[in-house]
């Protein structure tokens, strides 16, 4: 979902470094504001801001930050449909600025305390001026700002969208923890949908009552498995509103347990596998709620596990991206 995981996971890397950010997209573009990529002074890369048409150039751009130690601010218009444009062609209509800025010892301290807050599902503001200021500050939604900072600060809505506020100077970028997937059933076809969606940047726990098929061989991917039946499992896992969702354990009464008891939980997804018709007899109930996907992901005529595992991956990632709010105000 978004490279900022891997970025954090490099920040302890002893290599001078150049982190890039998109602040602001006009028209349409490969990634939307917020995107970041890293750049290392021996020209390793991680991350990708566009298709591929601006990496060479943002390379060659990072190395001059690095030399001079200063900030700068790009801009590339990619709706030029002509080879010497910076889309070579490919017509993407959009104009993308974009933040270069060494990463120094202070600011790499910061983002691995921003990592640490990640981890334990902190949601987590960053403001930053640009170009030439050095000052920033990070807000966690549960906690003490750190970073450093002069001025007015705003106050922060946490489902704000990234970008550059008001025509200020003033970028805000909302870093949030990997969404979590809970998956009900460890059958053989649901290997290929953790696998799919930790691949995608879900932290996935997969729950069974049978201990042959909930192990980590069955499932590297996944981040947590729990083997106890549906009325244990329910006791340990603390499940949020911001949480996803998918029964798929193929036992009609343990996947109803799993469901009456969620019935009530206000879930950011909720997936049940099989047709229509089971699920409404799972409930009990003539018709299956609008907010309970059954069946089961997008309609794209899927066929086995693989394709399945495709169409729900697909399904959670459109209601993970669902458009936030854009206000702000100030303190």
């Amino acid at each position: 979902m978004e490279d900022i995981y891997r970025i954090l996971d490099m920040m302890n890397d002893s290599r001078k470094k150049v982190l890039a950010t998109i602040i602001r997209v006009t028209g349409s573009a490969y990634k939307k504001e917020g995107s970041q990529m890293l750049f290392f002074e021996d020209g390793t890369q991680i991350g990708m801001l566009s298709a591929g048409c601006l990496e060479m150039d943002l390379a060659i751009q990072a190395q001059q930050v690095l030399k001079n130690q200063m900030a700068i601010s790009l801009q590339y218009d990619m709706s030029e449909e002509t080879d010497l444009a910076w889309g070579q062609g490919a017509g993407c209509n959009g104009i993308i600025d974009i933040l270069l800025e060494p990463v120094s010892e202070i600011y790499q301290r910061d983002l691995n305390v921003v990592k640490k807050l990640l981890a334990t599902d902190k949601t987590i503001a960053m403001l930053k001026k640009y170009p030439e200021s050095e000052e920033y500050m990070f807000i966690p939604n549960d906690g003490e700002p750190f970073g450093r900072w002069s001025g007015q600060i705003p106050r922060i809505i946490f489902d704000l969208k990234s970008g550059v506020i008001a025509e200020q100077p003033i970028f805000l970028h909302i870093y949030q923890p990997k969404p979590r997937l809970i998956v009900f059933g460890a059958g053989p076809d649901a290997q290929p949908l953790v696998a799919l969606a930790a691949e995608t940047g879900f932290s996935v726990t997969v729950c069974d009552w049978r201990e042959e098929f909930c192990q980590k061989k069955n499932f590297p991917q996944a981040a947590r498995l729990l083997v106890d039946f549906p009325t244990k499992l329910m006791e340990e896992i603390s499940i949020s509103a911001d949480d996803f969702v998918v029964i798929m354990s193929h036992h009609f009464q343990r996947d109803q347990q799993i469901l009456l008891s969620l019935i009530d939980k206000k879930l950011r997804y909720l997936g049940v596998l099989g047709p229509k018709e089971r699920t409404t007899r799972l409930l009990q109930c003539d018709n299956v709620p609008e907010w309970i996907h059954s069946p089961i992901g997008m309609p794209i005529g899927a066929k086995g596990p693989i394709e399945i595992a495709v169409s729900v991956v697909a399904e959670m990632i459109e209601v993970w991206r669902k458009p936030v709010c854009e206000r702000v105000e100030y303190l």
